[in-house]
C-alpha cells in the first residue's frame, strides 16, 4: 500500500548517462608514447629555460625507454668487463681507436682541471667516457674554462646531480655526482666560479669526480685537453 504522504519524483538520467559515457570515451585515449629521438619542436615544446643541448639531455634524462636502455648497457658493460683481462688486447685496442683521433681537437693551455688536487681514480676507456677524480666529499669544483651553464640538476641515466657547461669552439664539459649543485641554467662563469661539490650521487660507488669532454659532440680523452 502506498504512502498518501510519498511523492513521486522522475529525473531524466539517460541525458546525463550519455554525457558521461561521451567524455569516459575521450579520456580513455591512448597517449602518444614520446619518441626516443625528438624534434626540435618536442624539446621546445616541454622545456621552456636552458639551451638547446641543455634541454635535449633534460630529455633523454625524463625519457623512460631511454632510462631502460642505459640501465641494461650498464649491466651489459659490467658483465663485459669482468669477463675481459686486464692486459688484453681488446681493452687496449678499444681505448686507442676512441682516443687517438682526439688530440688534434685543441691545444692543451686554455683549460684547468676543475679540482685543485688532481686523483686520477679511473681513466677513459671504452666503456668509461671521462675521468673520475678522487677527493672527499664537499670538495669545490670549477669549470675548465669560462663558459656558460647549459644543465644544472637531477639526472636518473646514473650522473646523479649534474652541471653541462658550454664553452667556446664547440666544447661541453660535464661535471657529475656532485652533493651540492651552486650554479643555475644560463649562468655566466668562469674558472674561479664554484659549481658545486665533490660528492657520490647517481650511480656511483665513492665519492668523486666524473668529469666529461666534448667537442661538437664527440667525446674526448680529458688527458688530451687538460693542462699538466
Amino acid at each position: 500500500m502506498a504512502c498518501p504522504n510519498m511523492q513521486k519524483i522522475s529525473l531524466e538520467l539517460p541525458k546525463y548517462r550519455l554525457l558521461l559515457h561521451v567524455k569516459l570515451v575521450k579520456r580513455r585515449k591512448p597517449l602518444l608514447a614520446e619518441p626516443i629521438l625528438p624534434t626540435k619542436a618536442i624539446i621546445n615544446r616541454k622545456y621552456r629555460t636552458g639551451t638547446f643541448t641543455g634541454r635535449l639531455v633534460r630529455y633523454f634524462a625524463d625519457h623512460r625507454s631511454i632510462r631502460k636502455i642505459l640501465a641494461t648497457s650498464f649491466v651489459f658493460a659490467a658483465v663485459l668487463v669482468g669477463f675481459i683481462p686486464q692486459d688484453s688486447n681488446l681493452q687496449v685496442q678499444a681505448d686507442e681507436t676512441v682516443i687517438e683521433p682526439q688530440t688534434t681537437f685543441v691545444t692543451q693551455k686554455s683549460m684547468q682541471y676543475p679540482v685543485e688536487s688532481v686523483k686520477i681514480n679511473q681513466g677513459y676507456r671504452f666503456f668509461h667516457p671521462g675521468l673520475d677524480l678522487g677527493g672527499q666529499k664537499g670538495t669545490p669544483v670549477k669549470p675548465i674554462m669560462s663558459g656558460v651553464v647549459s644543465y644544472a640538476g637531477w639526472v636518473y641515466s646514473g650522473y646523479g646531480n649534474l652541471v653541462i657547461i658550454s664553452h667556446k669552439n664547440g666544447f661541453d664539459s660535464y661535471y657529475a655526482h656532485l652533493s651540492k649543485i651552486e650554479v643555475k641554467t644560463g649562468q655566466a662563469v668562469d674558472t674561479n666560479t664554484e659549481i658545486g661539490k665533490m660528492g657520490t650521487t647517481g650511480r656511483s660507488t665513492g665519492s668523486h669526480l666524473h668529469l666529461e669532454i666534448h667537442q661538437n659532440g664527440v667525446s674526448l680523452n680529458p688527458l688530451t685537453v687538460l693542462s699538466k
